[in-house]
């Protein structure tokens, strides 16, 4: 009788080289998940010169289904799709932001939740880094979005990344658990490693905006138009910032209004090198978001490139003369990256990352054309301003012009010209006179 002896094998565990995105909630997880494979997916597309008009209505898609790895942190089934991918990598490549830090942005840590919420209950969601904020929007928005992208990346192009717009950089829906949530990526106002002290969102309007008692009660409010007045704040940046700053904004406005938009307004956060006070680069913290071990696998970026044309910016002389239609940061110039969104260097995102480490105790008040991207020193240098249009995504339609009719009876027609809702030449041209006001 023959025996037949099998040998044994012997298997050597090896640690799968898949990715984890591990989150505190299944949105989170896919929003990591989807974005590291819509860029992975367009690292095999082509990249062309020039647009073609099908490229602002493509979009990227994927279904998972039984999706078993990592099952503690992804949910099982979920659905990801990225809207006009070569369009907004466009547009990255515009703003000066690369692939690999945009990238790892997101999925190096989890995303936070911002305390604060929008005008219809929109959620935000910051970077780790605090580069981006990642905003729920509603379906009207997506499809005015659509509208308006030829148009807005034909103007991002003629002024060369230079403006106070919102800095669009991708759009996606995450169907998670049979919720689909429409998200818009926009690059950070403020600074990543400056606190603010003070915070305003001016429309030009003094009807209905005033802080509530709800808002002051929060820790960093946000305060409107009527508390910008009677607490008698200026933007003090001297004639010569002022002007590049009007310059900008007003073709800004020009562009919103030629595209029926309104109701937007300038955010402005203040810095108070006084007060003080920065967010400090922390190496140490790799893992406070729940990534733990699950991270080897993630992209690490290089240090930034940009961080070697990061200089102490001077103020600019009074009397200059500089007509540019660039905003910016002391010293910004048509070469240098500025801080209303112009490229430069080999990262526009800058931030917060090992081997460039920051400690406020260091800052002496130079401001970074990368982290400071959106900032200008007062004249007396100890406040640093942020500023930026933020909400343009509402056209003057039919409900807009309903509401303008109910508003104009409910608070008397003398005030019509007050109201926030009035028509886009009429908003555009009290706004940029509100602007001008407060600025000095």
């Amino acid at each position: 009788m023959e025996i037949q002896v099998k040998k044994s094998r012997k298997v050597k565990g090896v640690r799968q080289k898949l990715k984890l995105f591990r989150a505190s909630d299944p949105l989170k997880s896919v929003i990591m998940w989807g974005i590291n494979y819509s860029m992975d997916q367009l690292d095999h597309v082509n990249k062309r010169t020039m647009l073609l008009p099908d490229d602002f209505k493509s979009n990227l898609k994927v279904k998972v289904d039984n999706h078993l790895f990592n099952k503690d942190s992804m949910p099982s089934k979920f659905k990801f799709k990225e809207y006009c991918p070569l369009v907004f990598a466009d547009l990255r490549s515009k703003f000066g932001i690369e692939r690999t830090e945009y990238l790892d942005s997101f999925i190096k840590r989890q995303p936070q939740y911002d305390a604060s919420q929008g005008r219809s209950g929109s959620k935000f969601l910051c970077t780790y880094n605090r580069h981006y904020v990642i905003k729920t929007i509603g379906s009207e928005e997506v499809e005015q979005m659509h509208h308006i992208l030829q148009a807005y990346h034909g103007y991002i192009v003629e002024c060369s990344a230079s403006t106070l717009l919102p800095q669009y950089l991708g759009m996606y829906r995450a169907t998670v658990e049979d919720t689909e949530y429409y998200l818009l990526v926009t690059r950070c106002v403020f600074s990543p490693r400056l606190k603010i002290h003070r915070k305003y969102d001016l429309k030009g309007s003094t009807i209905d905006r005033e802080a509530s008692e709800k808002e002051r009660s929060k820790e960093l409010p946000t305060y409107k138009d009527v508390d910008f007045i009677n607490t008698k704040e200026r933007i003090s940046i001297g004639e010569s910032q002022k002007h590049r700053l009007l310059l900008t904004l007003r073709a800004d406005v020009d562009f919103l209004q030629r595209n029926n938009l309104m109701d937007y307004s300038l955010l402005i956060g203040i810095h108070d090198l006084q007060i003080g006070g920065g967010f400090e680069d922390d190496p140490e913290a790799e893992d406070d978001a729940g990534l733990g071990s699950g991270n080897e696998g993630a992209a690490v970026s290089p240090p930034s490139a940009a961080a070697a044309a990061a200089a102490a910016l001077q103020p600019v002389p009074e009397d200059s003369g500089d007509d540019e239609r660039v905003f910016g940061g002391d010293g910004a110039s048509p070469e240098s990256p500025s801080a209303m969104g112009e490229g430069g260097g080999e990262s526009g995102g800058g931030g917060l990352e090992p081997g460039r480490s920051f400690r406020y105790s260091a800052f002496l008040g130079n401001l970074d054309p990368v982290f400071e991207r959106y900032g200008v020193q007062s004249s007396s240098r100890q406040l640093v301003y942020f500023l930026g249009i933020i909400d343009i995504l509402t056209s003057y339609g039919v409900r807009k012009r309903t509401a303008q009719t109910y508003k104009s009876m409910k608070h008397g027609y003398n005030n019509e010209n007050q109201l926030s809702t009035v028509r886009p030449e009429v908003y555009a041209r009290r706004f940029l006179e509100f602007i001008d006001a407060c600025i000095e």
